[in-house]
């Protein structure tokens, strides 16, 4: 039985050994010729009802990136309780946005009704970000509440919906065998692969390396010297926050890595974005506005890292969430140059969508093309 359902399951997927009652085991195998049978009828229908939905919707469907690989899957998700929290839901939801083509569903599970509901508002307005950010603007996301005693869906009957394809969950070992065999035993469902995004999760949080702003025990030192870098095309709040926060830590001097005219030329609606001196004049009137009397230097960025591994040190670099897979990279480079390591500090990036120079510029171009 084992076999037969890790055959129907994709490369890479994680699962545990089921100890199964012989009963089970028995009326499993008997029924297995009809189930094999029902479950290629069931996927035969599911593709030819998906194929037409692909139709009717022509050539923007949900899946905007080619390469999402599900059609519909089902994500758990708890109620954040700390700034960790918070950071690891933004890791799997944008993880499994990426990797759901047409439906996602988010189980959503926490200590009362209170806060599972007012989570479940907020989680709303982050899965519709996500989703326009990874260009898939009809996916349809649909946010359960996980209150026993009600009339939600609980877990255990989503994990039987005919129509699913996959599990996301940040746990690394989930019983996947125990999970397609309910399913298979559920009118003989298909089975569903796990996919575990603890691995993810885990680049964001280096106790050693990573200080959040966000975290209430962080100690925000102030430092000499603080390095951060951008493109800062129509300075939004996005690069404010950021800008604020590395001038709340810095006493100094601030060095801004700022993207070259050159390194911008395959963005899109490039023809809109500002020169390399508009964007910073903007950066320094800002700068000048927060704390009259810090010192700015600008670095023109050819590549991705620029000063962050050229200043000597001692420094900070402050960085949002988007940026912390290349921390590691950059510190690498530091220690293999002889540099001293960088403290680093970390800010959540939220509502990526809207707060992004891109998304200005597409509202410029529009704006000119209404024009008569």
């Amino acid at each position: 039985m084992s076999k037969k359902l890790m055959s129907k399951m994709g490369t890479g997927v994680t699962s545990a050994p089921m100890p199964l009652g012989a009963s089970t085991v028995i009326a499993i195998a008997a029924g297995i010729a009809a189930v094999v049978g029902v479950s290629t009828l069931h996927k035969r229908r599911v593709g030819a009802q998906q194929n037409e939905t692909d139709r009717e919707n022509g050539a923007l469907t949900a899946n905007g990136a080619s390469n999402a690989r599900v059609r519909v899957g089902l994500l758990r998700l708890h109620v954040p309780q700390n700034w960790r929290d918070l950071v690891k839901n933004d890791v799997l939801l944008e993880k499994t946005v990426n990797e759901v083509a047409d439906v996602l569903i988010i189980y959503v599970v926490g200590q009362n009704k209170h806060e599972i509901v007012n989570y479940t508002g907020e989680l709303y307005n982050m899965a519709w970000d996500t989703a326009c950010l990874k260009n898939k603007p009809l996916l349809d996301i649909r946010i359960v509440c996980g209150l026993p005693d009600e009339a939600f869906p609980a877990w255990e009957e989503l994990i039987l919906l005919p129509e699913l394809n996959a599990v996301f969950g940040e746990e690394e070992m989930v019983n996947v065998q125990h999970m397609n065999a309910k399913r298979f035993e559920q009118d003989g469902l298909f089975a569903v692969t796990y996919h575990p995004l603890a691995m993810y999760v885990a680049r964001y949080f280096n106790d050693g390396l990573y200080r959040y702003f966000e975290d209430e025990n962080t100690h925000m030192r102030p430092q000499d010297s603080v390095l951060l870098g951008g493109t800062f095309d129509h300075l939004h709040n996005g690069h404010k926050k950021l800008l604020s926060l590395a001038v709340s830590i810095c006493k100094r001097q601030l060095i801004i890595g700022i993207t070259s005219e050159e390194m911008l030329k395959s963005k899109k609606n490039a023809d809109l974005i500002e020169s390399l001196e508009k964007r910073k004049q903007s950066v320094l009137a800002y700068v000048a506005f927060l704390k009259p009397g810090l010192q700015v230097e600008f670095s023109v960025l050819s590549d991705p890292f620029g000063p962050a591994i050229e200043v000597p040190g001692p420094a900070a670099l402050v960085v949002s969430t988007e940026t912390v897979p290349a921390v590691g990279k950059i510190e690498s480079i530091r220690a293999e140059r002889g540099l001293r390591p960088l403290e680093i500090y970390v800010c959540r990036r939220t509502d990526a969508y809207t707060l992004s120079s891109s998304y200005i510029r597409e509202r410029l171009a529009a704006s000119k093309r209404s024009k008569p």
